[in-house]
């Protein structure tokens, strides 16, 4: 069986809500939906979701690009269960194992996908086994006006929501502020984290971890720049809680990094920053060879990408739950699936079906990617 034709579709599709953040507005998500075509009639579908730029540099005009002139020459002919040596050869053509993580993470998933149609067997099953069919899910809350902000917390709770994640500023004091009303709200055992996305210097991170030593923070996520390792560990020394590396680890070496140093007390994976499924495995061994515990975001992808989440996080059960992803359609108005992941009272369950069990509706595709796709044969 070989490789004999790609599809590359460049998707957008609008957010519920204007999603808000520091860094402006984003009024939709955008993706590229790869779509490898085998001699025998099979097609294997992978995912780039991207949210915002981050030091990869990679956009969507680039993911497009890189696949149809660099990636696609050298997939084409292929054995698709030959995953090792063609992600091994993309690695080799960036001319750094570690370039073009979102690119080469579509091809991953995709490869995966068709692996597991190939062989009549859940992607999930290919990695090892299926140890949970059902996932708790938390949530991330945006910053809102206090009133505003307790009230969604309130009503995500209420729908079953297993977490909370406040996202923070560079104005630790407010985000100490909201953290405490968040705790009064909605009661000493629910659990609460924040994630200032690398907005915090050093010691206003160390002050506000000592400052809500009383109120059960659950969780600091990348408090400090990613480049500062030497921080995150004074950080990490000096707390009480967890300390987790989300922007901080991009690849293998990365985490490797964090585990020597002891920067942090858990890794953040998310598929389509590493590189995809292959990546996100490395990463996991080494924190958990060093002792460091994994938890999953996201990316915010559409319905590919998040069942391999849901797949990778099935047949791995050091992920601890809850996981930061439960369906595109929290976020976005829509998907490309036929069917929509089963989600519901903070609960999502692992597709049904062989390769990452979910069906791709080509007249989405058509809707939200209204230029149609690169074609390569």
């Amino acid at each position: 069986m070989k490789i004999r034709a790609i599809e590359i579709w460049p998707v957008a599709i609008p957010y519920k809500n204007t999603y808000a953040s520091s860094r402006g507005q984003l009024k939709a998500g955008l993706g590229v939906i790869l779509c490898l075509h085998t001699d025998e009639g099979l097609c294997g579908f992978g995912e780039a979701s991207l949210l915002f730029p981050d030091r990869s540099g990679e956009s969507q005009a680039s993911i497009v690009h890189v696949l149809s002139h660099y990636f696609a020459p050298l997939l084409l002919g292929q054995n698709p269960l030959e995953i090792q040596v063609l992600m091994r050869r993309l690695e080799r053509c960036a001319g750094d194992a570690f370039a073009f993580p979102y690119t080469r993470a579509a091809v991953d998933l995709a490869l995966y996908d068709l692996m597991g149609k190939i062989m009549n067997q859940p992607v999930a099953v290919l990695l090892g086994g299926v140890i949970r069919r059902t996932m708790k899910v938390g949530r991330s809350l945006s910053i809102k006006p206090l009133p505003e902000l307790v009230s969604h917390a309130e009503k995500l709770a209420q729908e079953g929501y297993y977490g909370l994640t406040l996202k923070g500023s560079s104005d630790w004091r407010g985000d100490q502020a909201r953290f405490i009303a968040l705790r009064k709200a909605l009661g000493p055992d629910f659990p609460l984290e924040i994630d200032p996305n690398q907005a915090y210097a050093v010691a206003d991170a160390i002050r506000l971890v000592k400052a809500l030593e009383p109120y059960d923070l659950a969780n600091l996520e990348q408090p400090c720049p990613w480049w500062d390792l030497d921080g995150l560990q004074r950080i990490q020394q000096a707390s009480s809680v967890p300390v987790t590396a989300d922007e901080a680890v991009m690849c293998p070496p990365d985490a490797l990094q964090i585990v020597k140093r002891q920067a942090a007390s858990q890794i953040t994976l998310k598929l389509a920053r590493l590189g995809g499924i292959l990546a996100a495995q490395k990463v996991l061994a080494v924190a958990d060879a060093g002792g460091v515990t994994c938890n999953m975001g996201s990316k915010h992808p559409f319905g590919i990408g998040t069942a391999a989440i849901l797949h990778f996080c099935a047949a791995h059960g050091q992920v601890v739950e809850p996981l930061g992803y439960g369906s595109p359609l929290e976020r976005f108005t829509d998907d490309i699936l036929e069917t929509p992941i089963p989600f519901a009272q903070g609960l999502v369950n692992l597709p049904e079906g062989v390769g990452l069990g979910v069906s791709v509706d080509r007249n989405k595709l058509k809707l939200y990617a209204p230029e149609g796709p690169v074609l390569i044969t």
